[in-house]
């Protein structure tokens, strides 16, 4: 925002400029541990569409939170043209996995900014991760970026969109009620999560939920259903959100 100020008979008239926010569009994926050859080839397949500024990975790129499989995953996306903001899931935090995810990528809770979008990165990925300084983040993050188009993600989904693994989501359920009526609340835009393999999408109180979770581990989704290897793009274009599924299997 630009701000002219003038002086005109004794009055000051204060001018607001505000640059209008670009279009654009970035990439989601999830779970693509122990899927090296299908997740290359996704890698491919984003980087030949110029559009997409960066991606967020919603966890689960390494099996056993091995400082070795660390090291393999940074060795794989350095194929990527773009910057990928990663999210912590249940494998990548396993022993000492939360050591290496602050080595390798800071803080496990972060956000930041795109054009007039925000974007906020939280972790879930084991029972009882998700406390009041993650709640206490999320509540201030939200209220500072109130007229900002505003993204969570998580590895764990609030509730499973395609019915199929009800109870293979957030294990706490009453937080999970309490985040969701948040979300609400503030009217974020988009919850998008990983961990059950596939692609399911739903809304709930006018907030899209997206399961991404088909970028090279195994599935567990049939394919009628979203059991299809795949990123999901989205974009941005003012108040405008538009989410396109792409399925590796159509050319």
């Amino acid at each position: 925002m630009i701000l002219v100020k003038k002086f005109l008979s004794a009055s000051l008239v204060i001018i607001s400029l505000i640059s209008p926010a670009w279009a654009f569009s970035f990439a989601v994926f999830g779970d693509n541990r122990d899927g090296d050859e299908i997740f290359s080839e996704l890698l491919g397949k984003m980087n030949k569409d110029n559009e997409i500024t960066f991606a967020v990975n919603t966890g689960d790129f390494v099996s056993s939170g091995k400082e070795s499989e660390y090291k393999h995953y940074l060795n794989l996306i350095k194929k990527s043209r773009f910057k990928i903001y990663n999210v912590a899931g249940n494998h990548d935090m396993v022993g000492q996995g939360a050591k290496w995810f602050k080595k390798y990528f800071g803080p496990d809770v972060y956000s930041f900014d795109y054009e007039n979008a925000h974007f906020i990165i939280l972790n879930n990925s084991f029972e009882g991760v998700f406390d009041k300084r993650q709640n206490d983040f999320l509540i201030s993050d939200l209220e500072a970026n109130k007229k900002k188009q505003n993204f969570v993600f998580f590895h764990r989904p609030m509730f499973d969109p395609s019915e199929v693994y009800p109870n293979y989501v957030m294990s706490e359920r009453k937080t999970a009620e309490k985040l969701m009526e948040t979300f609400a609340r503030y009217r974020v835009r988009y919850v998008i999560a990983g961990h059950i393999h596939g692609y399911a999408k739903a809304t709930r109180d006018s907030v899209v939920y997206i399961v991404t979770g088909g970028a090279g581990a195994p599935l567990y989704l049939p394919n009628y259903l979203g059991g299809y290897y795949h990123y999901v793009k989205i974009t941005v274009d003012g108040y405008k959100i538009k989410d396109e599924v792409i399925n590796l299997n159509q050319k």
